[in-house]
């Protein structure tokens, strides 16, 4: 049986709040076992540095959520699904037509396991690397590819790719 899902996207801090608990608890699981681990230090952090999020619910139930920073437009900085047997697949399907549907006005950088998931659908929205250090303004290092690229984050060099519209200026 397919369950049906419904995309909310939240951008003031009031509607942010009545689910923070839940959208916290999602990003902490999903990111136990990332390099470096979620990025963000505390709920309070996630709600002060961001700008929107998407959360598809299911059910009445939270069971994926996207996390924007308003950075040369909108950039996508976290994402996970529900690990519950019941919601997995529903959660994975719908956060890969919500990334389809966002590469056209956002833009993300990737490694590790969400760049192999967004990888699948999203190939054509590789940004150049010798593009990336304008965008990003941080120092990196260019891969031989000619889209992946090395940066430091939390101490950890990581190999990253940068896919999505970023607004130029």
């Amino acid at each position: 049986m397919k369950l049906a899902t419904r995309t909310l996207t939240l951008k003031l801090d009031n509607e942010r709040l009545r689910h923070i608990d839940r959208v916290w608890e999602l990003l902490e699981d999903g990111y136990k076992d990332v390099k470096g681990g979620l990025f963000f230090t505390s709920k309070e952090n996630l709600l002060k540095t961001t700008a929107q999020w998407k959360v598809i619910v299911c059910a009445n139930k939270i069971i994926a959520v996207t996390i924007y920073k308003a950075k040369k437009g909108l950039k996508l900085v976290a994402m996970t699904v529900s690990k519950a047997v019941e919601y997995k697949k529903t959660a994975v399907n719908a956060l890969t037509k919500l990334i389809k549907r966002d590469l056209k006005t956002c833009w993300m950088e990737l490694s590790e396991a969400a760049e192999k998931f967004v990888m699948r659908f999203a190939k054509d929205y590789a940004v150049k690397n010798h593009l990336v250090a304008q965008i990003i303004n941080k120092d990196i290092t260019l891969s031989a590819d000619g889209v992946h690229y090395f940066r430091t984050i939390k101490n950890i060099n990581k190999e990253k790719i940068l896919l999505g519209t970023p607004v130029f200026n």
